[in-house]
């Protein structure tokens, strides 16, 4: 299975540098034309899309949406909950420079929040869900940061972290999954970062 990874677009809360999480903030003017670039740029790369799966969030839905006009895919987009942002309990809507030092660090705990042994099972589980029914498909996956982040960790957790490298708005990750190993195809950054 071929996984297209994108991170949604950009909202006015991350414009703001806020902690979003879990609330659902929908695209603002850059992160339409973000996710409309994003989807020119899968349509350039000539593959024949299988499915579009997208986090329940809007911002991510709305990304799915109008990659979908831009590829010309006509089926239902699958919403799939685990690959939901990850849940930062009360370090939502603060500001990244505050809280982030102190949350990414590693085995950091606290009461709603979900830690990182929370998100990568909970995204492993995804990735495996979504082999389980897309097998040996190219799947465009409209998502978030921490979930992107994820992959990247369970393919290799020596290399990467939650903070050691960019992942802009409308960029795309591309992997191969086979429902246990995880290897990266290719990226390719938004021209609006």
């Amino acid at each position: 299975m071929r996984l297209y990874f994108v991170r949604h677009g950009q909202t006015n809360l991350n414009h703001k540098r806020l902690l979003q999480g879990r609330f659902d903030a929908p695209l603002n003017n850059v992160g339409k034309r973000q996710a409309k670039q994003a989807g020119q740029t899968l349509k350039g790369l000539k593959v024949n899309y299988d499915k579009i799966v997208s986090s329940p969030l809007s911002r991510a839905l709305e990304t799915a949406h109008l990659i979908a006009r831009k590829i010309n895919y006509k089926e239902n987009i699958f919403i799939e909950p685990k690959m939901i942002e990850r849940d930062f309990g009360r370090f939502e809507m603060t500001t990244i420079s505050d809280n982030f030092p102190k949350i990414m660090q590693p085995n950091f705990k606290d009461p709603g929040y979900e830690d990182d042994e929370l998100i990568l099972q909970r995204v492993n589980d995804g990735l495996i869900s979504l082999h389980n029914k897309f097998a040996n498909q190219n799947i465009v996956v409209a998502a978030h940061a921490h979930v992107i982040r994820s992959v990247y960790i369970l393919m290799d957790k020596e290399k990467y972290n939650y903070t050691n490298f960019f992942l802009g708005n409308g960029s795309i990750h591309v992997f191969d999954f086979d429902g246990k190993n995880i290897s990266l195809v290719a990226t390719y950054l938004n021209e609006e970062n």
